[in-house]
């Protein structure tokens, strides 16, 4: 068990650094004509220096966090962080919190470094940076707390109810975490996305009259539009539907209605209306239902075998460490599992991209993808295995000609 794990870890390792080397060395192929437009010299050649930039620290941290990993499997680390978590409370579910807190405070510590280097240093070099270290510093903190006090409170919940009731209780779990998973889609917008960015209402105007017509033009009622203050960290666009069924809504960027014409501002309002009409997150958490079914059966077997424990300097079964093991060696069903479903993310795109079109907006659907590639600086031309196995979103060419043959 203990090769075996090795074997999987440095194997998802090995096609992950290839799948990066390959589009990393896909992106001098000729650009296709139909976004030829997107950058002009200049632009592409600082493309290029930044793909080449984000590539190697992609590269290093990859190494990093799988070296780290294997260093700890191989050193017996896992056992040591038990025995410091057991020494500061004899309280079983308390000891696994702090196996866990101890074993994410080590890889914290490790990834901030690279975090700060390409915000404040690539991202800053580019252009894209926005953040204040004030800014930074206090989203780390939030993030910090939320894992500590949503995550903790979630994982001692279950851990209580699997001392209890033993592996039935994955069946409770699956229910939690599904509850979980639709009260957190339904606070999104109203209280998660607020905890880190402001969200104001589209103010009317030509773009809100020209909103509500799209709307009620394709049979969808917006009750809210909203705009979020995401240039306080990035000059990137974007935009999002948020909810479902009364909870419902959508979300643009500041900096998309900095760069982007009304028109299209409306049709990447008509291509999210899109996702809404075709109930894209309903069918997603359908989705999320049925693998976090499959995965809790799964987890049984990790809870239930010490062949995996002892293998890794364990005398018995440690809770803690078995999540973590199923979460290592579940990695190779998570991608095999993530190419059909990055498969009907890409159809769900070239789709609400096609209800912008009917909505009159074809043009200004494919003017905005061009602007969205330029200002968030993507690739035009990234590997074809990379895309079939990795894409959610299908590269910018192929949705440019999905919509001119409408």
């Amino acid at each position: 068990m203990f090769l075996l794990t090795l074997i999987v870890i440095i194997t998802v390792f090995l096609l992950d650094i290839t799948l990066s080397t390959l589009n990393y060395k896909h992106r001098t192929q000729p650009i296709p004509e139909n976004v030829s437009d997107v950058y002009n010299e200049k632009d592409y050649n600082t493309w290029l220096e930044y793909t080449m930039e984000v590539f190697k620290i992609s590269i290093f941290t990859k190494i990093l966090s799988t070296t780290v990993l294997l260093v700890f499997l191989v050193l017996d680390i896992f056992p040591k962080l038990a025995k410091v978590s057991e020494s500061i409370s004899s309280d079983p579910i308390i000891q696994v919190l702090l196996f866990f807190a101890l074993y994410l405070a080590i890889n914290y510590v490790l990834s901030i470094g690279l975090d700060l280097y390409k915000t404040f240093n690539i991202e800053e070099r580019y252009g894209f940076n926005k953040t204040t270290v004030k800014t930074f510093i206090l989203d780390q903190i939030k993030s910090i707390l939320l894992t500590i006090i949503l995550g903790g409170a979630l994982l001692y919940l279950l851990i209580y109810l699997y001392q209890l009731l033993g592996t039935t209780s994955l069946i409770y779990a699956w229910l939690i975490i599904m509850t979980i998973m639709l009260i957190i889609n339904i606070l999104y917008s109203k209280v998660f996305i607020k905890l880190f960015n402001k969200l104001t209402p589209l103010p009317e105007g030509e773009l809100y009259e020209k909103s509500k017509l799209v709307a009620k033009s394709m049979g969808y009622e917006v009750k809210k539009i909203s705009v979020m203050d995401a240039s306080k960290r990035s000059t990137r666009l974007n935009a999002f539907f948020s909810g479902f069924g009364k909870f419902k809504s959508i979300i643009l960027y500041d900096t998309l209605l900095e760069k982007c014409s009304t028109d299209e501002i409306i049709s990447v309002l008509a291509h999210e209306i899109g996702h809404a009409k075709h109930k894209d997150i309903i069918r997603n958490i359908f989705i999320a239902m049925i693998q976090m079914a499959v995965y809790l059966a799964i987890l049984s077997f990790f809870l239930s075998s010490t062949t995996f424990a002892t293998a890794f300097g364990f005398s018995e079964i440690h809770l803690g460490f078995a999540l973590i093991l199923f979460g290592i060696l579940l990695e190779p069903f998570g991608i095999m599992i993530n190419i059909p479903l990055s498969a009907l993310s890409r159809k769900a795109e070239y789709k609400a991209d096609a209800c912008a079109s009917e909505a009159g907006y074809k043009d200004a659907m494919i003017s905005a993808l061009k602007v969205l590639a330029k200002e968030n600086f993507s690739n035009l031309t990234p590997h074809p295995l990379v895309v079939k196995l990795t894409y959610s979103h299908p590269p910018i060419n192929q949705r440019i000609d999905a919509l001119s043959k409408k």
